[in-house]
């Protein structure tokens, strides 16, 4: 099934690089009729100039918007995830994250001012047709308290692609919990920033080890496109 030389990072493999093959042993995750794209952390209110840095934040969209639209002409939906908090402050009244995150000197996120309705909890990126926008999530586990599982499997999906920001708190926090209902997780590395900069690699490590493959996004998209030709 799979028809690229699509490579994994695994940081306890003893191979130059610490790189491997992904087929034939993870064929299954690769199956791009089983596959969706989940964007986690992409809104308005979570990329401003306190979160990431302006320049750093354009080029992620435009990254994203590009990986997103080559999925997109392959078959492969893309799921937005984002937060979309009551005004008043209720959907936050128990929150941890915000009082544990400023501890290290920076900022709660997601940004507890990512109101429903407001322009900050828009979504950064372009939302096409056909796209499927999830606003219930709460807190750094899109799967808890949302309708995701209900969208995957309505779709047919069992191999989850998570890019976005967020790789250290969205993406682990949603990485593991997928990992423990058995989705097929790919962590695209260079689609993915960490809110903390100097954690990235230490997040790419542990989803090595716990989470799923941790893939380059142009290596990914050469395996999805020649899937998707493969089909015409």
């Amino acid at each position: 099934m799979p028809k690229t030389a699509l490579t994994a990072k695994f940081i306890r493999v003893p191979v130059e690089g610490g790189r491997i093959a992904v087929s034939p042993r993870f064929d299954d995750f690769l199956d791009i009729s089983k596959m969706a794209v989940l964007e986690l952390g992409m809104q308005k209110g979570n990329l401003l100039p306190e979160y990431f840095p302006e320049e750093k934040s354009q080029k992620l969209v435009e990254e994203i918007n590009s990986f997103n639209a080559a999925c997109r002409r392959a078959g492969v939906p893309i799921i937005h995830v984002g937060h979309a908090f009551r005004e008043g402050g209720l959907d936050l009244r128990n929150a941890q994250y915000t009082r544990i995150t400023p501890l290290s000197g920076k900022k709660p996120f997601p940004n507890p001012d990512l109101v429903a309705g407001s322009e900050l909890a828009e979504f950064a990126t372009e939302v096409a047709d056909g796209d499927l926008k999830l606003l219930s999530a709460k807190r750094h586990n899109a799967f808890e308290g949302t309708d995701l599982e209900f969208l995957l499997k309505v779709t047919g999906r069992r191999s989850i692609v998570l890019v976005g920001a967020g790789l250290d708190c969205l993406g682990m926090g949603t990485g593991f919990v997928g990992m423990c209902k058995d989705y097929k997780t790919l962590v695209v590395e260079d689609r993915f920033l960490p809110y903390f900069e100097d954690l990235g690699e230490e997040c790419a490590k542990a989803c090595t080890m716990f989470i799923g493959l941790v893939v380059r996004g142009d290596e990914l998209l050469e395996e999805i496109r020649a899937q998707a030709e493969g089909k015409e």
